[in-house]
């Protein structure tokens, strides 16, 4: 492993998710670390890097995961990924920004990004990916029309192991089709049928001046829906639509080579109601090199390219229409005294050429230097763990303290449990307070649990009043015959030299037998459990994950199960890596007999 030192003063950007910054010494690479980093991004990104789709680098590039982070205690932090820099999409389909982003260009650049971008939807669709969360702002472009896809970790990653997927939860509604409009993303999986509507909005964006497809005027005069409900209706004014209009500055799509038209046509009339007949992505990057071998040039400005199939040229009228503001002028604007992103000083678009290919990938620990603090849950390992800093402990008290009054017994050693972690972090922890009414309500409630305690013990004659035993003890249980557990074979998709391999499994087994069978846990068939590996081999006991939401005794017990658990130590090119590994499980017990 490669330690690596991030500083917070190179922070390039940050988002409701993640924040990205430099790496210092590799202005290559750019570090993305999550707020809330989960086993289940880390997961994702993991299948990711093992599943990198083949792309020609110099049509289309994507800011792929590269090497994982790991934060000072071995838990998920981020990722690196390689730098993308350059204009974003809508600033070259917007002919304000285009004559800043990219002077001198013209339709044939835009051609070609869109034929480029659907190359990259195309290789992406192959892999079994979907991006779901397609818009204007993810796709960067690049010297000659190639492009890059930036924030592929919100994308649908299939998961092969389990025939799943990781859901892409987030999405534009502008380019959103009409079937999924007002549905939330993460209650369902998404198909490249969806992908390929987005695409669609975004090539006629980029070919149409910025105009959306839906965007126009309710023929009956009256105001137009938002978008999301002109997108559900189908109201597309360049199909012929009877109810809406094409907007009255809008280019006409008599400019659109009729090969491209047809398709537009069946991605937004016949597509409306059946999803199957959108054009793919090879369709569209077939007719959009098509449509850029048959323009033409302008005798006036060689600027302006057109379609053969045109009489004259359309640039020379939209520009004679907008009072002289020609939307493809042969001579660059005067620039601005703040340079805008991805323009340099000779005029085009800045980009450092393509990096040379990186050695396999590697997991790096990272830690934050500089004054500024990171948010204080932006290394947290898991959920189940909390933020690194332990919250006001008040609140935490009379959800117990309910717990124990009507809680059969063995729980209300849980509730005890939890009430002296809350005065602890009242104590210890760094957010924490010292104020008498909440220790004095706390220590109260530990006498009255303890009361409880002891007067059920004295009643019942049992030694162990709280049922300790039955979860928490390591001591030894003399089980039924028939109960058994077993461990399925470990799995990880880290990029390791070779797959876990457990090294006292059957002790494991019978730990996890009495676990199973002292919490009462009735079945645990083809349930999966995640465990985070150290790099010495040993398991953190904080770090574990049900598969599923059910079994949670299951989980509790496992977790004290399982804790016990040697692998030999993951490696990765010979060094050794912490990893999240799973393990199926299979738990049997007898089934009671039925009368004599």
């Amino acid at each position: 492993m490669e330690a690596l030192a991030l500083d917070s003063a190179l922070e390039l950007g940050a988002g409701g998710e993640a924040r990205v910054m430099a790496v210092p010494g590799d202005g290559s690479l750019v570090a993305k670390l999550y707020h809330e980093p989960t086993l289940a991004k880390a997961r994702k990104v993991a299948l990711m890097m093992a599943n990198e789709p083949a792309l020609d680098a110099s049509a289309a590039a994507l800011a792929w995961p590269r090497d994982l982070l790991l934060e000072a205690g071995g838990g998920f932090a981020g990722f690196l990924m390689e730098r993308a820099e350059g204009p974003r999409v809508f600033e070259l389909y917007n002919p304000s920004t285009r004559r800043h982003a990219a002077p001198r260009s013209d339709y044939a650049l835009l051609h070609r990004i869109g034929a480029n971008l659907a190359a990259a939807f195309e290789a992406l669709h192959e892999r079994g990916y979907v991006i779901g969360d397609v818009n204007e702002s993810n796709v960067l472009a690049r010297p000659g029309g190639a492009v890059t896809l930036v924030d592929v970790d919100s994308m649908q990653v299939p998961d092969r192991a389990n025939g799943t997927v990781l859901r892409s939860r987030v999405g534009k509604p502008e380019f959103t089709p009409p079937e999924l409009q007002g549905r939330s993303f993460a209650d369902f999986d998404r198909s490249p049928e969806h992908d390929r509507f987005g695409l669609a909005v975004l090539l006629f964006l980029l070919l149409m001046e910025g105009t959306h497809p839906f965007a126009g005027r309710m023929a009956d005069g009256s105001e137009a829906p938002p978008v999301e409900e002109r997108i559900r209706r189908g109201l597309f004014p360049h199909g012929m639509h009877r109810d809406v209009d094409p907007p009255k500055l809008a280019p006409d799509a008599s400019i659109l080579h009729p090969g491209l038209r047809s398709l537009f046509v069946r991605a937004f009339v016949d597509g409306h109601r059946h999803p199957a007949a959108r054009p793919a992505a090879a369709e569209w990057r077939a007719a959009l090199s098509a449509a850029e071998a048959a323009l033409e040039t302008c005798g006036e400005n060689e600027c302006h390219r057109f379609g053969a199939h045109l009489e004259r040229c359309p640039w020379c009228e939209r520009a004679a229409l907008l009072g002289g503001r020609d939307p493809f002028p042969a001579t660059a604007e005067p620039k601005p005294e703040r340079k805008p992103r991805g323009s340099n000083r000779d005029g085009g678009v800045a980009l450092p050429a393509p990096a040379p290919p990186r050695p396999p990938v590697r997991v790096r620990p990272v830690s934050i230097l500089g004054n500024a603090k990171p948010p204080a849950s932006s290394l947290a390992v898991h959920p189940a763990l909390g933020p690194s800093g332990v919250r006001h402990p008040l609140p935490w008290v009379f959800p117990f303290a309910a717990v124990a009054l009507v809680a059969p017994a063995p729980l209300w050693a849980v509730s005890l449990m939890a009430a002296l972690v809350a005065v602890a972090g009242l104590v210890f922890g760094p957010r924490g307070r010292f104020s008498r009414h909440t220790v004095g309500v706390s220590a109260a409630f530990l006498l009255l649990s303890l009361l409880f305690l002891g007067v059920v013990g004295a009643a019942s004659g049992s030694p162990d009043p709280g049922g300790l035993g039955d979860i928490w003890s390591t001591d030894a249980h003399t089980l039924p015959a028939g109960v058994s557990a077993r461990l399925g074979s470990a799995s990880t998709m880290y990029p390791v030299d070779a797959q876990p391999e457990m090294l006292n499994r059957a002790e494991a087994e019978r730990e996890l037998a009495e676990r199973l069978y002292h919490a009462r846990v009735e079945e645990a068939h083809g349930v999966r459990i995640a465990l985070w590996v150290r790099a010495d081999g040993t398991v953190d006991p904080n770090v574990s994950q049900n598969r599923t939401d059910e079994h949670r005794d299951l989980a509790t017990a496992a977790t004290y199960a399982l804790r016990m658990l040697r692998f030999r130590p993951l490696t990765n090119q010979g060094a050794p890596i912490p990893a999240i590994v799973w393990i199926g499980i299979d738990f049997d017990r007898p089934v009671p007999a039925l009368g004599p």
